[in-house]
């Protein structure tokens, strides 16, 4: 039992070693993006051109689509390495995806400052639409991801036996739909859709209001769900 338990933590401690270094390498490549893409740097609004009433897309925008996707593979692959189940290989991808982006947002401060607090805007995605938010919003979701997976892969290597339905996942699927619609919602503005002059790029007030009750939801059916598996694997 204890060289079961000190495997599982050096699990733990490698998997957080690649997301931390995973981390630097995503962040070097947009402090690269912004300088060629968007000379503002990291503020908005962004350079989006339109022509003809069509947004201009860069061809090369295709590659950075697969660069985000990859990177999310990546992060699946090194969940699914680690884990000696599959509920232990989707914990071990959250606590990677956690940590890593985490740890993009620490790495972007030591490299050139930004940003400058936790409620600074940020560009979170650009698939299919632009995804923003303050940066505070990514980290909570990032630190509930982080705790959830140790804390499963913790209990589940004492034996408890963690039954996740199929329910409890289109559950937490919805609180995450509703939180990327709350990131997604001003994305005509963010784009600059021709024809609205309030269409300016500056971001609008967040929707907290779809985002808070979505996040605070979803923590706490987790919290629910895992202290009813603990409770009746105690029983047991």
């Amino acid at each position: 039992m204890v060289r079961q338990s000190n495997s599982t933590l050096s699990t733990w401690l490698w998997v957080v070693v690649f997301a931390i270094a995973f981390a630097w390498v995503e962040s070097a490549i947009v402090v690269y993006l912004r300088k060629i893409y968007f000379p503002g740097g990291f503020s908005f609004p962004l350079l989006v051109k339109w022509e003809g009433g069509k947004h201009v897309i860069d061809p090369l925008i295709h590659i950075e689509f697969g660069r985000e996707i990859a990177t999310i593979v990546m992060l699946i692959a090194t969940g699914w390495v680690a884990g000696r189940n599959r509920f232990q290989r989707f914990c071990y991808f959250m606590l990677a995806f956690g940590i890593w982006d985490i740890f993009y947002y620490i790495w972007l401060y030591v490299m050139i400052g930004w940003p400058e607090s936790l409620m600074t805007w940020d560009l979170l995605f650009y698939v299919p639409l632009p995804w923003v938010g303050p940066v505070i919003t990514p980290v909570l979701i990032a630190l509930t991801m982080v705790v959830a997976g140790t804390l499963i892969i913790y209990f589940d290597e004492k034996g408890c036996d963690i039954a996740w339905r199929w329910y409890d996942l289109a559950i937490e699927l919805c609180f995450a739909l509703l939180m990327i619609v709350a990131f997604c919602w001003d994305w005509q503005n963010i784009l600059q859709i021709p024809g609205s002059p309030e269409h300016t790029g500056n971001p609008n007030p967040f929707a907290w209001w779809l985002y808070l009750p979505a996040f605070i939801l979803s923590v706490a059916y987790l919290v629910y769900r895992l202290q009813q598996n603990i409770k009746k694997s105690r029983r047991g």
